[in-house]
């Protein structure tokens, strides 16, 4: 079983042998990897859960590592840190990478060893620079420090109650917060009235959906989560 705490690692590599290597060397290394085989099912996977690291080919099929790369910094603000792996050797390629936003660029062939290396030193860089956090759920964000949450350029005021249940979604978008988990952040030491959950999860659900955001589900019997709604396509 992987630390508690381990680094999770998404893996965009369509060369399922190549991809398998990595998953191995890297979970016993101590990071919990997943795998996504094209661009599409990357950007699937990086709408719906939180990576600490993502490691991303350019030549995938049906979408691009560029595309994908542009989908997480862009459309999703995300800071996680990418670590290009490619054939690519041209120093456009590398230009393009480092604009779009990607953190590191190894090419191919590698050792398994180094590319772990380089992932611990980019979660070290990225630990150091997020003291204090900011959450993010495509358009919307929640500076924890400051306690400022920001749907694009608007400021929403939430009270205290419904900024928590908020934290406890957007840190991990996708995943599904039970009653029971949200009731013991808010009263940890008391017994809640019935309806205090609802109520609370009212305010937020309203006031976030007053200004255009749609991403909090309510998923009955389960709980609620947190996830990125789709880009609305303009009227013809």
């Amino acid at each position: 079983m992987p630390p508690r705490n381990a680094p999770t690692v998404l893996i965009v590599e369509d060369d399922a042998a190549l991809a398998e290597n990595l998953f191995s060397s890297l979970e016993a290394d101590g990071f919990v990897p997943d795998i996504a085989y094209d661009g599409c099912m990357a950007i699937e996977a990086i709408d719906h859960q939180r990576f600490d690291l993502i490691v991303l080919d350019i030549g995938l099929p049906r979408v691009d590592g560029w595309t994908v790369l542009r989908h997480l910094r862009t459309e999703l603000g995300l800071s996680t840190p990418v670590l290009i792996l490619t054939a690519r050797q041209e120093i456009e390629d590398k230009r393009i990478g480092f604009n779009l936003g990607a953190d590191d660029y190894q090419t191919k062939p590698f050792s398994l060893e180094e590319i772990s290396l380089r992932l611990h030193a980019l979660l070290r860089r990225s630990s150091a620079s997020q003291a204090d956090p900011i959450l993010r759920c495509g358009r919307l964000t929640y500076a924890l420090a400051t306690q400022q949450v920001c749907l694009d350029d608007t400021e929403l005021r939430l009270p205290r109650k419904s900024l928590q249940i908020l934290e406890a979604l957007m840190r991990q978008p996708g995943r599904i917060v039970s009653r029971t988990e949200l009731e013991q952040i808010l009263w940890p030491d008391e017994t809640p009235a019935s309806d205090a959950l609802r109520s609370h999860m009212h305010v937020l659900r309203k006031t976030l959906a007053a200004h255009g955001f749609e991403g909090l589900e309510t998923l009955s019997g389960s709980g609620w989560k947190m996830t990125v709604p789709p880009l609305r396509q303009p009227e013809a």
